[in-house]
């Protein structure tokens, strides 16, 4: 992901630079924070290593798109609100022939544009790295955080590893997650909202103790 800003501080526009952003930044701090439990009930991590994208069907074209997805990406596009991946790379049911694309760190060179490439005339491809806050979320209570303004079930035996569902949390459109049965759940909103959406999950958070990690082992990118 890439994220743009221009500092604050008075400048001339030709002595502007562009510096890299993330959602969170000042925000997301790494350390422990909230009720001082043994074990941190929540554990957060701001994913900025992955490439998005939109992928709409175009007229008719749906059959084509799901063999050339499956060609080239050995994977099957879901019909519904699941997510298939594979090799680094997966596509979400995100509504009627639409799913959000995502590669993580070396896969991510590149996708978007490729995926543009691939499927010329058969979808219509909207690049998302920029524009989205993405969150992992795990630890003992993840699900009893989530409760407090999911309106989705997430008992295991309702919410598996690979659903996936649009939602509102605290009035903020989000896709969640699960990404597997610890459980680990993905938590993703449009990068305008991310204040927002971080107060209500820190403050839901606080009682339980919650942690904030960064991801210090990448994939390099292949050229």
């Amino acid at each position: 992901m890439r994220f743009l800003s221009i500092p604050s501080e008075s400048a001339s526009m030709a002595d502007r630079i562009l510096q890299a952003r993330a959602p969170l930044t000042g925000l997301a701090r790494p350390g422990r924070f909230g009720a001082a439990t043994p074990n941190s009930g929540l554990v957060i991590e701001e994913r900025t290593d992955l490439a998005l994208a939109t992928v709409i069907a175009r007229r008719g074209k749906e059959q084509e798109l799901k063999r050339a997805i499956a060609t080239v990406y050995r994977l099957d596009l879901p019909d519904g609100p699941r997510v298939a991946s594979s090799d680094g790379v997966s596509f979400a049911g995100i509504g009627v022939q639409q799913w959000l694309a995502a590669a993580e760190t070396s896969a991510e060179t590149d996708f978007v544009l490729r995926l543009r490439e691939q499927l010329a005339g058969l979808a219509s491809i909207a690049d998302q790295s920029d524009g989205r806050v993405v969150l992992r979320l795990s630890g003992d209570r993840v699900r009893e955080v989530l409760a407090k303004g999911v309106p989705v079930d997430l008992h295991p035996r309702n919410f598996r590893t690979g659903n996936v569902a649009s939602t509102l949390v605290a009035h903020i459109g989000v896709q969640i997650q699960q990404l597997d049965d610890r459980p680990t759940f993905q938590l993703m909103a449009f990068r305008s909202l991310a204040g927002s959406l971080w107060s209500w999950l820190t403050k839901s958070a606080a009682e339980f103790g919650y942690e904030i990690v960064q991801r210090h082992a990448q994939r390099t990118a292949q050229p």
